[in-house]
């Protein structure tokens, strides 16, 4: 039996590219896009799919953890991230969930 552990190349980019020798469609960044992780189909991770950048949000978790007034800034449908950022007293941090553990989401009325 022949071990192949270490001749194998990864495929990083996510892309489904036939074999290794056939020149590869994903190879121009512009014509590649990430496959969703299975894992991140749920509602709240099909909404933030759309979800404009820089919308201020309320978010819910699933541990009754809330975080209220946070801006989102993206979302990786490759391991279901969520990033925002949630301003505090003394300076902005960035904020990381996983869309599965976010309950609900509510946007928050520009003043």
């Amino acid at each position: 039996m022949e071990d192949r552990r270490y001749t194998t190349q990864m495929n990083w980019q996510g892309c489904k590219c036939p074999k290794k020798e056939e020149k590869c469609p994903c190879q121009k960044e512009e014509k590649c896009t990430p496959r969703m992780s299975s894992n991140c189909r749920g509602c709240i991770c099909q909404q933030l799919r759309k979800l404009e950048l820089a919308t201020r949000l309320d978010i819910f978790l699933s541990g009754g953890i809330s975080f209220l007034g946070v801006t989102f800034i993206s979302f990786d449908p490759r391991n279901c991230c969520a990033y925002f950022l949630e301003a505090g007293a003394a300076a902005t941090s960035p904020l990381i969930v996983d869309c599965n553990k976010i309950v609900a989401i509510r946007r928050v009325a520009v003043a």
